[in-house]
């Protein structure tokens, strides 16, 4: 048995070398700067970068502690919390920051090491009456310690923070005093020391803000501000789940955004990210990807565990500032700083996969009785008779003996499928200190697939560090690197068609596990019925195996230039390395005479990005402006090289030299270039009237020279009806917001060189030679451009009762025209046609996020998010066709004006033909197939010609939901946390195509055991007294149901395959995940070197209610593009996750 390689293959040797010397260096300076870090004077030194508007001092003060370590004490009663103020300062201290805070007051702050006294100048510190001591300890409401509680005697200036335990001390307290209790993000309590020297105090959760910052292109902005629609993955999310991939993160989770797993369970493989529908025909539907600010094709390989925040850019108006690669939305990822002390996480978790589901196909006996009425009846058609013995049958109708007393079956579904183990370990250093912030990371995963022998490994590490050189300017760098392997069987070839699965989903149960190769022989189909090559040994000996180094290393630096004005520029370079080798030897190979089969390619992909940013921010009495200008350019090599063969004298050596027939070499190589200008200009009045707007100039090179450069403007406008004077009184409203925006931004993933006259190969007579040469095979189009789409969108933002009702509803209309089409031409030109900007498509949806956290307050809290999307999707044009058709194996589909892209094509049936339908002859009175008979599905004649062919064919269904939610449910009890997510789809259809081999009621394979109740008619009525080919007595013995279940057709006769009974509602609920973690109290760990431990387990996957009979509804065996969409061509099953893990902070 061939052993699973881990990283073995190409790696290129001089990008190994570097970057794993990058690695050990920046691994040596972080250490040095933890030290050094550590060392500092950090009052003195550390240093602030505050910019916030409107905002309380309560607010400005949860900042500070956020960026650092101190922590406040004061007396809510004197001093004014929720008095707002206008914060920006950068790169100041604690004094200078708390002096601009509170400028023009009486407030006055003393500072011992990270702990700040806040009281009012004059107010008396001495009392005269008797005073005493008061000790205790501060808890959260699940037991936790709480560190950094501030402690104040009320009215007083004097005061005490919790320490690392929670515990604090106050001397010289007075009798009837009282004490304040208060900490960011908690309830404050007051409570009188009267008749008490002991005091502990329960802190609760108050309702979480709505002033959270989130990111936009090239900037930030307050939440509570937003003018455009943007959904955000909550970090509670991706930390809470034990998940492989980060799209993984995706489902369920986010309004608009459909996160699909296309090619079901395959380890490794990235979910399908679609952002309000399918903007396009034939370009890619793929959303941008800006990872650390860079932007990037995908997020493939990214560690979840170092990911700082997600969120999704859906409408136009906050899109268009990427311009020409915006129209399918735009995923910001941020990673990881470093934060506080310093500090060392490890996370590790184990697991097992099992399958989620296995399809409904017939047992041995089931087989057994379906096949000897098959064999009985194509007799009886044949002329036979029951009664003649089975030796005068021809040995295609023949029963052999042993098939009546056999139980040595093979269930071939299960043979292939496996308890997968999977393993990640993830160790991370993170730390903030007054020369800026570290963060470093490393990573293993290892997973198994549930189907044999599949895998996906993954290493990563990450370095980023900023430095603060000075009071106005910071450099940083952002450094990452992952090394990826997967083997997926060729489970995924072909769409899935002769793929192992494939094989075993219809293979014959009466074939063993010692036959079906070369080498062992394949018995006689009249014995056994259809076999295939054993799926067990192609799993076993085939490679299918793809590898990845993925390297980025990006440099940035900002300037202060004035107060208010930054500069940012940034220089980043990616590159990625793909191998991939397939072989199969000839012993396990299909259909090509046991020929062993051979090929390999690599590519490379290297570009580098850089990116500029002037920012201006500026508050003045009640105005507020930002402007940011900034440029951008870009440019992507890429080489590949691809090479096949078959023959392999000896089948132990895999490598393509060893071949004896090599049948193809090439090579590729592409350049793409982009330059950009872009700005933005944001307005605010009191914060109450909202105004943004944007423009993006695109340069690109994959454009003819007449449509090169591309103007994409945006505007949006907000109204906070809360902050108006009619409604200052209603104060369980905490913001009301009205949105509206337009804005136009681009797809530009056509190909690099779709405008130009591309050079083929062609042979050409030559006098009496044939000799080769080369020209044109398309027609160039100087004028090609780039999809655009213009979006609209009003959205309403309402939260209530202090934040624990919020509501975002979104409704918008993106249309997107110049959709590039193969346009007809005539063949006078030398073409049949050429590519051009034609087509016009719209998607309108609405979607809906609520968050209410139902029960607040107490040990016990219950939070739950719920969002739903729905999208409709229409062709408005194709230029000078109303539709046009595509086809693959006997599915077709067809996009038509006025429908949805990519609907199926296909014969519409009304019931079964029964015998009402034919005449006394046996002659049809309704429009029939030639060959149909009795039983068989009956079809429409849609045009009533009375005749049925390829003119009653008409679209029907498509893949895309009516509706996609999720519910997500967080209970929490002390240190217990339980999180379950639901999430699911209504409508769409999907089309199993595998009915072609194993729901068609073909005789010989494993098909489904629906079959078994397949219609019959009166054969003795057909074929006279006796002649009834069901083998009554072995389904007796065998407890089996044959009679018609009033759904499966006749399987003799004709049924046509392209039809809608192939066609299945897509509608599925999953409970998605469950996830329990309890978080030990540090009351336990009684140990400064731990500052958490958490275990937790968590079921993914857990179960899936569909009336789908497939593996999953959310397949797309055809790949990812928008004309042949939900097709199930033997799709690699979901699993289903266990894990068990620790994470542990030191």
């Amino acid at each position: 048995m061939k052993k699973k390689s881990g990283f073995r293959g190409w790696v290129p040797p001089i990008w190994a070398k570097k970057c794993f010397r990058i690695m050990r260096l920046t691994m040596l300076f972080f250490i040095l700067g933890l030290m050094q870090v550590s060392a500092s004077l950090y009052s003195q030194n550390t240093k602030f970068n505050l910019d916030l508007h409107n905002t309380r001092v309560v607010d400005v003060l949860e900042a500070i502690e956020s960026q650092s370590e101190f922590r406040f004490a004061y007396s809510a009663e004197y001093i004014d919390m929720n008095r707002k103020v206008d914060m920006k300062v950068n790169e100041k201290s604690i004094e200078q920051t708390l002096s601009v805070l509170f400028s023009g007051t009486n407030v006055k702050y003393s500072i011992n090491d990270r702990h700040i006294m806040l009281f009012l100048d004059g107010l008396s510190n001495v009392h005269t009456q008797q005073q005493k001591a008061v000790t205790g300890k501060v808890s959260d409401s699940a037991g936790n310690s709480l560190p950094g509680v501030s402690v104040a005697v009320k009215g007083k200036a004097t005061g005490t923070i919790t320490d690392v335990d929670g515990n604090y001390k106050l001397a010289n307290v007075p009798e009837n005093a009282t004490l304040q209790f208060s900490f960011v993000g908690m309830k404050s309590q007051d409570i009188s020391v009267t008749g008490k020297t002991t005091i502990n105090v329960t802190l609760v959760e108050e309702s979480v803000g709505i002033d959270e910052v989130v990111a936009i292109g090239y900037g930030t902005v307050k939440k509570s501000n937003l003018t455009s629609s943007i959904s955000k993955v909550t970090n509670e999310a991706i930390k809470e789940r034990p998940i492989t991939l980060l799209s993984e993160a995706f489902q369920g989770q986010l309004s608009g955004v459909r996160s699909q797993a296309t090619n079901g369970g395959v380890p490794g493989e990235e979910l399908t990210i679609r952002i309000r529908g399918l903007n396009t025909i034939n370009g890619d539907s793929s959303p941008l990807y800006v990872i650390d600010g860079v932007p990037r094709d995908n997020m493939s390989d990214i560690n979840p565990a170092d990911i700082s925040s997600v969120q999704i850019l859906k409408d136009a108006s906050a899109t268009a500032i990427y311009g020409s690669r915006g129209a399918n939305g735009v995923v910001l990822i941020d990673t990881k700083k470093g934060t506080g002390k310093p500090s060392i996480s490890f996370d590790a978790y184990y697991g097992w996969q099992t399958k989620e589901k296995t399809l409904k196909l017939m047992s041995g006996p089931e087989w057994i009785s379906y096949n000897m009425y098959s064999r009985n009846l194509s007799y009886l058609r044949a002329g036979g008779s029951m009664s003649n013995p089975m030796s005068s049958r021809a040995a295609a109708y023949q029963i052999p003996s042993f098939w009546a007393t056999t139980t040595d079956f093979t269930d071939w579904q299960n043979a292939v499928l496996q308890t997968a183990p999977m393993q990640n370990y993830q160790l991370s250093a993170s730390s903030k200190g007054d020369i800026g912030n570290l963060y470093f990371s490393a990573g293993y995963m290892d997973q198994d697939g549930i189907i044999l022998n599949t895998f996906y490994k993954r290493m990563n590490a990450r370095l980023n560090g900023s430095m603060n050189v000075n009071d106005k300017m910071r450099l940083g760098i952002n450094m990452s690197m992952a090394q990826s392997d997967k083997d997926a069987r060729s489970t995924t070839l072909n769409g899935g068609k002769e793929s192992p699965i494939h094989h075993a989903l219809m293979i014959t149960p009466l074939m063993k596990l010692t036959e079906g190769t070369r080498d062992w022989g394949t018995p006689s189909s009249n014995d056994v019925g259809s076999t295939y090559p054993n799926p067990v040994e192609q799993l076993k000996y085939t490679t299918d195996d793809t590898k990845y180094l993925r390297a980025m290393v990006s440099l940035y630096g900002e300037y202060d230039i004035i107060k208010g004005m930054t500069f940012k520029t940034q220089y980043s370079y990616n590159y990625d390395g793909y191998t991939y080798e397939f072989y199969q030897p000839g012993n396990v190979t299909y259909n090509n005479g046991y020929v062993t089969m051979g090929n390999s390619s690599a590519n490379t992909k290297a570009d580098w990005v850089i990116q500029n940013t002037l920012t201006y921010d500026k508050s003045f009495d009640s105005h507020h402006l930002n402007l940011m200008a900034g440029q951008s350019a870009e440019k992507l090599k890429y080489y590949e090289i691809n090479a096949t063969a078959t023959g392999w004298p000896y089948e132990s050596i895999e490598t393509l030299n060893m071949a004896t027939t090599p049948t193809l070499a090439t090579t590729k190589r592409t350049t793409y270039a982009n330059a950009s200008f872009f700005g933005r200009l944001s307005y605010d009045f009191k914060e109450k009237y909202l105004f943004t707007a944007s423009a993006r100039y695109d340069g690109s090179s994959r454009f003819g020279s007449n449509q090169k450069w591309g103007l994409f403007p945006s505007f949006s406008a907000g109204w906070k009806i809360n902050e108006e004077s009619f409604l200052k009184m209603v104060d369980w409203i905490s913001l009301l917001k009205l949105r509206a925006s337009w804005g136009k931004s681009g797809n530009d993933r056509i190909g690099d060189y779709s405008y130009m006259a591309l050079l083929s190969s062609y042979n050409a007579s030559w006098g009496n030679s044939l000799v080769s040469g080369v020209a044109a095979s398309n027609i160039a189009n100087n004028d090609l451009q780039w999809e655009s789409t213009k979006s609209m969108n009003f959205g309403l933002d309402f939260s209530a009762f202090k934040n624990r009702i919020q509501l975002n509803v979104d409704y918008y209309v993106n249309t997107t025209d110049n959709l590039l089409f193969s346009a007809p031409i005539p063949f006078t030109t030398g073409f049949s046609s050429y590519t051009t900007n034609v087509g016009k498509i719209r998607n309108k949806g609405i979607e809906l996020d609520i968050t209410s956290r139902n029960i607040a307050s107490g040990p016990f809290k219950w939070e739950t998010n719920l969002n739903l999307s729905r999208n409709t999707n229409e062709v408005l044009e194709l230029g000078t066709s109303n539709y046009f058709t595509q086809s693959s194996y006997d599915a077709m589909f067809i996009t038509k004006v006025g429908g949805p892209i990519s609907q199926f094509y296909c014969y519409r049936t009304d019931g079964f033909l029964l015998p009402s339908d034919f005449d006394s002859n046996h002659k049809a009175l309704v429009p029939i197939f030639s060959g149909q008979e009795e039983g068989n599905y009956k079809y429409v004649d849609q045009n009533g010609d009375k005749v049925l062919n390829s003119n009653d064919l008409v679209p029907y269904g498509n893949n895309l939901p009516d509706v996609i939610y999720g519910i997500t449910n967080r209970f929490s009890w002390k240190s217990l946390e339980l999180s379950i997510l639901i999430q699911g789809q209504i409508g769409g259809d999907v089309l199993y195509l595998g009915q072609r081999h194993n729901d068609s009621g073909s005789a010989g394979r494993t098909i489904f055991s629906r079959w078994l109740r397949a219609y019959k008619p009166d054969y003795e009525k057909l074929y006279g007294t006796g002649e009834n080919p069901v083998p009554t007595a072995y389904n007796t013995e065998h407890n089996i149901d044959t009679s018609w279940d009033g759904k499966t057709p006749n399987p003799f006769g004709t049924n046509n395959n392209n039809c809608d009974r192939r066609i299945y509602d897509a509608t599925y609920m999953r409970i998605k995940n469950i996830t329990l973690s309890y978080t030990l109290p540090k009351n336990i760990l009684r140990t400064k070197l731990l500052s958490s431990v958490k275990f937790y387990a968590s079921l993914d996957n857990v179960k899936t209610f569909t009336n789908y009979p497939g593996f999953t509804p959310e397949t797309s065996s055809f790949g990812n593009g928008g004309t042949m969409l939900g097709v199930d061509y033997s799709t690699y099953p979901l699993s289903r996750k266990c894990t068990l893990g620790v994470n542990i902070v030191f």
